[in-house]
């Protein structure tokens, strides 16, 4: 099961006109939105090999030929594709106003989902916290500004269906019907996503 919160004026905006349909696209998740931040871990998750990327000038890191689910919505939002944030530096960061992606391949919402290295959901949102509590202030100068802008911005989550695998979490799964594995996933996905 994956998890993906879209806010409701996207689904009915029009992105056709020149002006992006919001600030930002601030993306969170594993392999199917991990645009190649995975390629700073010491993990065999990383969309490094062919035909990773053939379709979109042979970068590489996406696990897909293309662009993935994230990259569509941004360019359905008017908004470039949100950069990895282990791929930026910090002066990097500091300039960027339209979003980062912090997905990372083989990660869940459990801390105990990984094959590997990967930025784990509570990573992610960390990360995020460095995006909001230093990146953004010096991008935006006023914290006014920065209220705004994280007020009128989309918070994308693509996660969950890795906390399912067998070999990864059998000992925490075990100890559930499939319905309370379920609402347990529900509960700690709710407590990252609680505004702050």
């Amino acid at each position: 099961m994956a998890f993906s919160f879209i806010a409701h004026q996207v689904l009915f905006a029009d992105a056709s006109g020149k002006h992006p349909l919001v600030p930002a696209l601030y993306v969170f998740g594993d392999s199917t939105v991990d645009p190649g931040n995975n390629n700073h871990l010491n993990t065999m998750a990383q969309g490094i090999r062919w035909p990773y990327g053939i379709d979109l000038n042979n970068v590489r890191g996406r696990h897909t030929n293309g662009k993935n689910v994230a990259d569509f919505f941004a360019a359905y939002l008017g908004l470039p594709m949100p950069p990895p944030f282990l791929n930026l530096s910090d002066s990097e960061r500091s300039q960027i106003k339209t979003g980062i992606n912090y997905g990372s391949g083989a990660c869940g919402i459990l801390n105990t989902t990984r094959v590997g290295e990967c930025l784990s959901l509570a990573q992610q949102i960390k990360y995020f916290t460095i995006t909001r509590m230093k990146d953004l202030p010096k991008a935006l100068k006023t914290q006014k500004k920065v209220r705004e802008h994280l007020a009128k911005s989309i918070y994308f989550f693509s996660i969950g269906l890795n906390d399912y695998h067998p070999e990864v979490n059998n000992n925490i799964t075990s100890n559930f019907s499939s319905t309370g594995f379920a609402d347990h996933l529900l509960d700690e996905i709710t407590k990252h996503i609680k505004v702050h």
